[in-house]
């Protein structure tokens, strides 16, 4: 997998979160800081199998990658792809944003992996090129 942009990683896979002084579950996926409009880059050859604007997601894209493997980009000012549509490695699926429940412009990309959510950072060519 390649990185869907590049950025500071602002929170980190797994990080524990607390709100009002109570545990919350932990950090889904990677939240890579971006200015608002960047382009963002699908990581992996695949399908789309959900767009939409979500609650706490905002604007967010699903990329079925085949063999259980889906990926998870949320938070978009922007979707430009649609439900159905077959993409490959490199090609643009939308823009950073802060839709959503999000303080300020980033990429949440979560990876499932058979509905288990797995590190990012454990599927990318170079888990030190983003940063």
């Amino acid at each position: 997998m390649s990185w869907p942009v590049k950025g500071p990683l602002s929170s980190p896979f797994g990080f524990k979160r607390f709100f009002n002084e109570q545990p919350r579950k932990p950090h889904s996926g990677l939240d890579i800081a971006a200015p608002a409009g960047t382009t963002i880059l699908a990581p992996a050859d695949g399908k789309i199998v959900l767009t939409g604007e979500f609650f706490f997601n905002g604007n967010s894209v699903f990329i079925d990658h085949g063999q259980g493997l889906i990926s998870m980009m949320c938070h978009m000012s922007r979707i430009d792809v649609k439900d159905g549509q077959i993409i490959k490695r490199g090609d643009a699926i939308g823009a950073v944003g802060q839709t959503g429940r999000a303080t300020g412009p980033h990429l949440h990309w979560s990876i499932s992996m058979n509905n288990t959510r797995v590190n990012p950072l454990l599927l990318v060519a170079d888990p030190n090129g983003n940063q």
